[in-house]
């Protein structure tokens, strides 16, 4: 086994250029609590097709923005179109029950 040795003022210069390089990061990185997300990452997601989430969009089940032919939605939209249609054990939802 190879060893190396650092003198304590290197390791100190290694530590303040991890330190300013853990600072960078963190100023450029953006705290995204509800993030944006692709047509593919909800296909992927929730395992459906393009065509059925396009089914969604024009009967406005989730909310979506469209930027020149390109769709993107909030996270908080598909779990507030899955809370919106959430079905409790042992019942069905009101569209879908029989009428006598």
């Amino acid at each position: 086994m190879k060893r190396i040795i650092v003198l304590p003022e290197e390791l100190q210069l290694i530590c303040d250029r991890l330190s300013d390089v853990e600072k960078a990061l963190k100023k450029e990185q953006f705290d995204v609590k509800d993030p944006i997300l692709t047509t593919e990452d909800v296909m992927a997601m929730l395992k459906v097709s393009r065509r059925t989430l396009q089914t969604w969009r024009d009967e406005m089940l989730i909310a979506f923005s469209g930027v020149k032919g390109k769709f993107y939605y909030r996270l908080s939209a598909v779990n507030k179109m899955l809370d919106d249609h959430l079905q409790k054990a042992g019942g069905m939802h009101e569209s879908h029950k029989m009428r006598a």
